[in-house]
């Protein structure tokens, strides 16, 4: 699975009609600004500031110019890690799928890893820390009842500050797959 670029996730059409410009005038415009040598903040609150860019707009912006100068690639954090995201809709209660996250038995049903609880907000999302210093963040939504009336929730994995981006299509489908065995026990 390739993460896409900032260009891909959002036309230019799109982003001309929501902020006045193409993406190669606000490139161009950055550059002369000195935007290069700018950290990813900098350049969101400029676009906001001098050009009164929306904000989820200017941040777009910014990820697409940190893409075409090669200051990140598709994926990439500014502090150069990745992240993969993962989500699982299951049927289920989020009381119903919390102990198979914060048990530690119950979780090893599922995910055959060990990795540490570094934080809870119950019943909503725990925290783990992996071996490498990578984080995950495991989250509970609660959905509207699918048509024949039984409960949803969405399981959302978010692994952050994987160091290489070649990791992130490997992490994704880890996580599927782990996904995939809590639904599996959630059904059994």
């Amino acid at each position: 699975m390739i993460t896409r670029s900032q260009e891909q996730q959002a036309g230019d059409e799109r982003l001309k009609a929501a902020t006045g410009r193409s993406r190669e005038e606000w490139y161009a415009l950055l550059d002369e600004a000195g935007a290069q040598e700018w950290d990813h903040g900098h350049i969101a609150r400029w676009l906001g500031g001098e050009h009164d860019v929306d904000a989820w707009w200017a941040q777009g912006v910014t990820v697409g110019y940190e893409q075409a100068r090669g200051l990140r690639e598709p994926g990439q954090r500014r502090d150069g890690t990745f992240e993969a995201g993962v989500t699982k809709t299951v049927y289920a209660t989020p009381e119903h799928v919390w102990p198979h996250l914060v048990d530690d038995d119950l979780r090893s049903d599922w995910l055959d890893v060990d990795m540490p609880v570094t934080g809870v907000t119950e019943p909503r999302s725990v925290r783990f820390q992996a071996d490498d210093g990578s984080r995950v963040t495991i989250t509970l939504d609660a959905l509207a009842p699918g048509r024949d009336g039984r409960a949803k929730v969405r399981v959302a994995v978010a692994h952050t500050r994987l160091r290489d981006g070649d990791r992130v299509a490997e992490t994704k489908r880890f996580w599927k797959d782990a996904l995939a065995g809590l639904a599996a026990q959630l059904a059994g």
